[in-house]
């Protein structure tokens, strides 16, 4: 048994070594120290008048060139006034990039284009809900910003050409007119996109046409459900393609087209169909895929990590965990997407914890490892918070630490504190929730639906984990009480100012001597120095908290308490004596060992049969000290030897 832990412990270590060293368990958007190489931008402040348009469809045709840093195109967009009377229409689109012109109904129209901003008169005001479009054409050589909003690289041994966009949290306005905004998703969209023939372009949606003329490829991808600008994404290069399937109980599947390159084909054909398991898993958990109608797919593209653009990820490799990642997404991130960067954790803490749960039901022995990984992260410093108070900083969106394993182990202790049946009911019901579907969601609203599932108030809780900082650290103590019954004493100390104590039940799990018997306790911490009597029916010999990793805890340190000794006295007789003594033993008890002593302290007998009659005549003449262990304390007593 002990060799076998010991082996455990080892390949533990061993494991959470390879996950670190593969990283398998970092963010999709790599933590941003690793990426210097790109440009983050510092601060951006989203438009004020976002409200005031509806964008229902969006027709982008680009030209593009993979082996040139350069975009040109023209971006149709239709849109409804959401105001008494409209009149100017505003564009997010960098001053890097060039306006050529903008048309509404066959006229080109006045513009202005500084700031990052294209403001457009309407030649007449509209009135509330009337729709109009309005065409922009534009070209340029896009900036980057972010984690590389429109890149160009090379990928394999002939150097070929690959470009790819990746707009998440700011970076659309880099490359297209839009609106840069978590205030309105785009209703529908087509993208048409010119390349060099020899390239294929990755999208949203569907193609439903190809078209390839003596030197140029046109392809043009439809995508008719709602979409948020920044999931709106091409990548180019000479992609081979295939599909893999999801077979549906009633007999349909689900397609699931992958873009990869050439050099890559064998090996991805190997790892892309576990993404058919893991979303079957994610349909059970939460609600069918919500783009059926249309596919699900990865495009490759030249950067380390992943990114969840709707229908189509981009992806860095095709490792286990970031399959499983990105598909989360398609459910909360895409279909359902944050309203404020500041709830970014419905996005990335969400696809973490289900892509822990993909670990815990399909590939179950790196489940351990996951949590261990992310619990140990989270602690690696002591403050911070899941909600995000500084929006203009993109590394602190994107905070592995925070955002990722903080947010996801969030929900692992939620789902501790309501149950399982409460916690995976609440992501049904936020999933399916009409006022979000296909929408913004905030994290009221979230919690709204496991209140719900729960029936209980949850704010402490999220006060405590999402807004507050930091985390407790447990200290106990254990003694043996009456009747095969424990006493635990628990306490905890946290470790930022913000949370002044963790209201928790805190998982404990009680040992015997040589751990043979255990028994798991759940103690509803609410006090500190707080005490729970647990009956155990063994005697404890050793304590652990939170040994299953519900929590995001420490333990600075667990005593076991010895039980108080009860000191009696025993009638011995004869006293005096010269050559034995009996001891008259309490009824019901049974003598576990004898010891008698010099007056000075000396120890000169030591029994450990059970009796009742010692021989003392080797013993010299004097006065001796008598103590007998029994069960329920020790008894003593004096006799004199003549």
């Amino acid at each position: 048994m002990i060799r076998f832990v010991h082996m455990l412990i080892f390949l533990c270590s061993c494991i959470y070594a390879i996950a670190q060293e593969n990283k398998l368990f970092i963010s999709d958007k790599l933590a941003l120290e690793e990426s210097r190489n790109f440009l983050l931008k510092s601060s951006f402040i989203e438009s004020q008048n976002n409200s005031l348009t509806d964008f229902v469809y969006q027709r982008l045709e680009w030209q593009i060139d993979p082996a040139v840093r350069y975009i040109s195109g023209k971006v149709t967009t239709h849109f409804k006034s959401q105001t008494e009377l409209l009149n100017a229409l505003q564009f997010d689109l960098s001053d890097s990039l060039t306006v050529d012109s903008v048309i509404i109904e066959n006229n080109r129209v006045t513009f202005t284009h500084q700031n990052n901003k294209i403001e457009i008169n309407l030649p007449e005001p509209l009135l509330f809900n009337q729709l109009d479009s309005a065409s922009v054409i534009y070209h340029g050589v896009p900036t980057s910003s972010g984690f590389g909003s429109f890149e160009t690289s090379f990928h394999g041994t002939e150097f070929t050409p690959v470009l790819w966009t990746l707009s998440e949290p700011y970076g659309a306005l880099e490359w297209w007119p839009c609106k840069q905004s978590l205030a309105d998703k785009i209703d529908s969209i087509d993208v048409i996109v010119t390349t060099p023939q020899q390239y294929k372009t990755a999208s949203n949606g569907i193609v439903v046409s190809e078209q390839l003329n003596d030197t140029t490829r046109t392809m043009h991808w439809k995508h008719r459900f709602p979409i948020a600008t920044y999931l709106v994404a091409i990548a180019v290069t000479n992609y081979e393609r295939y599909s893999d399937y999801m077979e549906t109980e009633n007999g349909d599947s689900i397609e699931i087209l992958n873009y990869v390159y050439p050099e890559d084909l064998e090996k991805a054909k190997e790892k892309t169909p576990v993404t058919a398991e893991i979303m079957q898993l994610y349909q059970n958990r939460i609600g069918e895929y919500p783009f059926a109608a249309e596919k699900y797919g990865h495009a490759q593209f030249g950067w380390g990590g992943g990114m969840e653009h709707q229908t189509m990820s981009f992806m860095g490799n095709f490792d286990y965990g970031l399959i499983a990642h990105e598909l989360a997404h398609q459910w909360f991130g895409n279909y359902i997407t944050p309203g404020s960067w500041q709830d970014i954790w419905l996005n990335e803490g969400f696809a973490t914890y289900l892509t822990g749960l993909s670990y815990e039901n399909i590939e179950t022995d790196w489940w351990p490892v996951w949590k261990q990984v992310y619990s140990d992260q989270v602690k690696q410093q002591p403050d911070g918070s899941v909600y995000v108070t500084d929006t203009s900083s993109v590394d602190r969106i994107f905070s592995s630490r925070l955002s990722y394993a903080k947010g996801a182990y969030l929900l692992h202790m939620l789902r501790w504190v309501i149950g399982d049946e409460p916690f995976f009911q609440g992501l049904k019901n936020y999933f399916s929730d009409p006022a979000v579907a296909n929408g913004f969601a905030r994290s009221e609203d979230v919690i709204a639906h496991f209140e719900q599932a729960a029936d209980t108030s949850l704010t402490e809780f999220f006060n405590d984990w999402l807004y507050g900082e930091g985390y407790p650290v447990y200290s106990a103590t254990f003694k043996p009480g009456d009747e095969g019954k424990t006493l635990i004493t628990l306490s905890q100390s946290t470790t930022h100012e913000s949370v002044d104590f963790f209201e928790m039940p805190v998982p404990v799990r009680l040992y015997n001597a040589g751990r043979t018997d255990s028994l798991d306790v759940r103690l509803n911490h609410t006090s500190n120095q707080q005490q729970f009597l647990v009956n155990t029916g063994f005697h404890v010999a050793e304590a652990a908290i939170d040994p299953d990793l519900w929590l995001i805890s420490a333990t600075q340190e667990i005593v076991g308490v010895p039980a108080q000794i009860k000191t009696q006295t025993i009638a011995i007789f004869p006293n005096p004596a010269t050559t034995e003594i009996s001891l008259q033993i309490p009824s019901g008890k049974q003598i576990s060992g004898i010891r008698i002593f010099e007056m000075n302290g000396a120890e000169v007998k030591h029994f450990v049969e059970q009796t009742a009659k010692i021989n003392i005549s080797d013993l010299a003449p004097g006065i001796y000290l008598v103590k007998a262990e029994l069960a329920g304390g020790t008894f003593q007593g004096r006799f004199i030897k003549h």
